[in-house]
């Protein structure tokens, strides 16, 4: 009971940082954009480089593969979507060296956007309106249903899924809402370094707890 008290107690002070570590960078450290749309979908221009890979890496990371994907490869034992993850990092590589810089040069900050000028307006309506859907139809909801499921088993909460849940969602809307891009990359990136050190951890405690490495073979 101790220990589940630790680790919920470590978890709000995480979050509770983060929360204060972002808004302290996106207001103090950060200039600011005279274009209202310029600094609340492109984060001002004054996101820079490192903000932007923790960005990338943690918008291609969610409970979807923390917790979807890694529960069906242990159950399957098909190695099938971690070579998906694997390979999706090249992806991201080609994405911020190749099209990013050619995106931010022509003044667009979104996909919608160059579709709009590369087509016109009514392709960019499509567009806009087959990913809204599917993300607050398709993804959104898985997104938040695992999370929940994470966060339940993980704390062992005495609390309807859906309350957890709507939780996460409120949270994660505001920073959205309140803060725009600039305030979601810089607590991605901030997310990224905790899952950088974390992940580095696990095995090495993993190896220890086993006796080291002769306890593999």
């Amino acid at each position: 009971m101790a220990m589940l008290g630790a680790q919920i107690c470590t978890f709000l002070a995480w979050t509770a940082g983060v929360a204060v570590l972002t808004w302290l960078i996106c207001m103090r450290s950060m200039r600011k954009s005279s274009n209202a749309a310029d600094e609340y979908f492109a984060g001002g221009r004054a996101l820079a480089w490192y903000v932007v890979a923790g960005s990338l890496m943690l918008t291609n990371l969610s409970t979807e593969q923390l917790v979807g994907l890694n529960g069906v490869i242990f159950k399957d034992g098909c190695l099938a979507g971690s070579a998906w993850e694997t390979f999706a990092a090249l992806a991201m590589c080609i994405t911020a060296c190749v099209f990013l810089p050619r995106y931010f040069k022509s003044g667009l900050a979104t996909t919608t956007g160059f579709l709009g000028k590369r087509f016109d307006l009514t392709t960019r309506t499509i567009v806009s309106s087959v990913f809204l859907i599917f993300y607050a139809v398709g993804l959104c909801p898985s997104v938040l249903y695992t999370g929940a499921l994470g966060m339940k088993n993980i704390f062992d909460l005495d609390i309807p899924l859906w309350a957890v849940s709507t939780t996460i969602g409120f949270i994660g809307a505001c920073y959205a809402i309140f803060g725009g891009l600039k305030a979601v990359a810089v607590s991605d990136c901030l997310n990224g370094v905790g899952l950088l050190i974390v992940g580095l951890w696990v095995p090495v405690a993993a190896l220890q707890r086993i006796g080291g490495l002769s306890g593999l073979f």
